[in-house]
This record gives C-alpha cells, structure tokens and sequence, in this order.
C-alpha cells in the first residue's frame, strides 16, 4: 500500500517558508503616518492575557506595508514557537501558497488561496502525516476533477469527480480493508443516478476512530427535510446552515456553516460519513 506521508515544518521548506533574518534597527516599525511598516514580530507580552502566549513567545510576524500585511507571514500555536500557519499576503488578504502545521510540526493542510477561495490543488494531512483529502479547486473556488479522500492508514475511502464542486460519473466508497463499499452514479447535473452496495469478501480491517469525533448539529424541524437524501437547510435568519447528504435526518456528507451575532460567515465544517473531518474554505 502506497502511503503519501507530509514533511514536518521543520524539513525540505518550499522558499516561501524560509526563515527571514532582521535586525533589531529595522523591527517593529511605523511609517510617518503612524502605520505599521517593515518586518513585524509580535510577542505575547504584544497582544490579550486570555491567549496565554509566553511574553516572550511569538505570536505572529511577517512585512507590513504602510499597514496591511504584505509578503509572508508566520502564525504560531501559544506556546508561542511551534508554527500554525505560514502563507501569503497580498494588500492584507491571504493570497497564494500557504502552509497549516500540527502542533507536532506535521504539515496538517497545503494549498493556494486567491480571492478569498481556495484554488488549485489542496491537500490535507491526519497528525501522522498521512494524506487523508486530495482535491483540485476551480477559479470560482469549487472542487473539480478528481477527488480523494482516505482512511487515516492512507487506505482510499471516498473516490469521485467533480464538475463544479458537485459529483458527476461514478464514484467509489471502499472499505477500510480496501473492498468496495459502494458504487454511486451521478449525471453530469450532480444528480443521484443510482447506489449500489457491495459486501466485503476480504479479511476485515480496524479502523482508528477518533474517540470524540464530533457530530453534526441536529435539525429540530425535520417537516421539510429528506430524511435520506440531499438538503439544504436554513437556520432561523434565513442564512444557509447544513448542505449536503443526509442519513436518518442527520447530516452524512456536507457542511455546516456558522455565523457571528452579525450574520458573517466564520467558519465552515465539513463532515464525512456523519463525522466531522475538517474546515472548509469560507
């Protein structure tokens, strides 16, 4: 079995990740205008106790031009040395390659971001390093081509298309031992053709759960909702909350989108096979 193990944050860098070397004349400064620019690091002493940085522990530092982030920058977890994130600024937006890392230093996720989407191709990591998601995004931030996802062995879990973020063609769920589970089809619209389930003819295999893998949030009103099947569900402010599969009136595979007091969008979850598996892109 072929496994695709990440580098750890500390081995074979691409040269966006490289380390940067400032004097302590040229840090931390401001312009005429007051505004932050040059190379900025701030340390724990720099930002609220409630984070429980180190004082002396990095927090976050990269360019700033008059201001607004430029260039890369490196965020790290609060013991204030271990990096969480390296990527790319451009005019204060993440903007090209970017780096997320377990607090092991295993990288955790890989990819390009452009115009507030993910682009290109992305790759998730479990915190062995094992390759557990593989996808190519379109321009307009969808998934397209072929997708992957994997058991936390490295064993195919999930293999599909994508035209457009939805699947077309056919599709493949494989047991954790490597039989096929399921054959789906899809029409080139994404819609349901037909599912066929397979029995499992070789040796059964474990499969590592996590013990507190959270579950998706439960719809309370189910006079509308397919119980098994695709859905859309809206919360009470009329803002998209749960897309995707449901099974027994719970979300299978999908997402779940969450909101500020204020109606923006903070984060969005994604659940595999009734579990929650990763973030997703805002």
């Amino acid at each position: 079995m072929l496994l695709l193990i990440s580098t750890t944050a500390f081995s074979n860098e691409p040269e966006y990740n490289k380390p940067h070397f400032i004097s302590k004349d040229t840090l931390n400064q401001v312009d005429d205008n007051g505004k932050k620019h040059g190379y900025w690091i701030v340390y724990g002493k720099d930002v609220d106790t409630s984070l429980h940085f180190p004082l002396e522990g990095k927090v976050r530092e990269g360019n700033f031009s008059h201001g607004r982030k430029e260039g890369i920058w490196t965020f790290y977890y609060n013991d204030g040395v271990t990096p969480k994130l390296k990527g790319n600024y451009i005019n204060n937006r993440p903007e090209g390659k970017f780096t997320k890392y377990w607090p092991n230093g295993f990288v955790k996720e890989e990819g390009v971001f452009r115009n507030q989407k993910y682009q290109d191709s992305l790759k998730r990591f479990n915190k062995e390093g094992i390759l557990i998601y593989s996808a190519n995004f379109n321009s307009s931030g969808n998934e397209e081509g072929n997708i992957s996802y994997f058991y936390d062995d490295g064993t195919p879990q999930f293999i599909y298309k994508a035209n457009n973020g939805r699947p077309v063609g056919e599709a493949k769920r494989y047991y954790p031992n490597g039989d096929v589970k399921e054959i789906i089809k899809y029409s080139e619209s994404g819609e349901l053709i037909s599912s066929t389930k397979k029995e499992m003819t070789s040796p059964e295999k474990q499969v590592k759960e996590e013990v507190n893998a959270k579950k998706p949030p439960v719809v309370k009103d189910k006079t509308k909702l397919l119980m098994n099947g695709y859905n859309k569900v809206y919360n009470d402010n009329h803002e998209l909350w749960q897309d995707g599969e449901f099974k027994d009136g719970l979300l299978w595979n999908g997402k779940v989108y969450i909101y500020d007091a204020d109606g923006l969008l903070l984060k969005v979850e994604v659940f595999k096979e009734g579990r929650y598996h990763s973030d997703g892109q805002l």
